[in-house]
């Protein structure tokens, strides 16, 4: 009995998930511009945003990547979550320049239409900072972060 009454509580719990997450139309003038920009992704999983963009999220060379489309297909901007060391060497050492002995918390790529920056969380003499660097190394923000 126990069991049965556990298939019959799974079954409703994946009828309701699936029923309350309706299945997306996707423009296939953007998926196919997906397909050639981003070829291997795995496990990707489309969302409409406001504004009329669509937005893909999945997996690409071991990242976590999310991609960003307008109305016309085109890629407007991505995300792309690194490793420290994985950023360009100039945006290495700048970093360790402005912020002796800080831990790296996360780091992410942003690339659009002004090009490629990285965002990064840090923690630094005890306090939590998101920083802004350019792709040479420049500093653009710093702010702080309340913990």
């Amino acid at each position: 009995m126990k069991k049965i009454f556990l298939v019959l509580s799974l079954s409703l719990v994946v009828v309701l998930t699936t029923s309350a997450r309706p299945a997306t139309k996707n423009d296939p003038d953007v998926e196919r511009v997906f397909n050639q920009l981003f070829a291997g992704a795995s496990n990707v999983a489309w969302s409409k945003i406001e504004g009329g963009f669509q937005k893909a999220s999945f997996i690409w060379g071991d990242h976590q990547t999310i991609a960003f489309f307008d109305a016309d297909a085109k890629l407007v901007g991505s995300i792309r979550g690194l490793f420290f060391n994985q950023l360009p060497l100039s945006v290495i050492m700048s970093v360790n320049d402005s912020f002796k002995d800080h831990i790296v918390l996360e780091v992410r790529e942003i690339t659009n239409e002004e090009g490629v920056n990285y965002t990064l969380l840090i923690e630094y003499k005890n306090k939590k900072y998101k920083i802004r660097v350019d792709s040479i190394g420049i500093l653009l923000e710093k702010e702080k972060v309340k913990k």
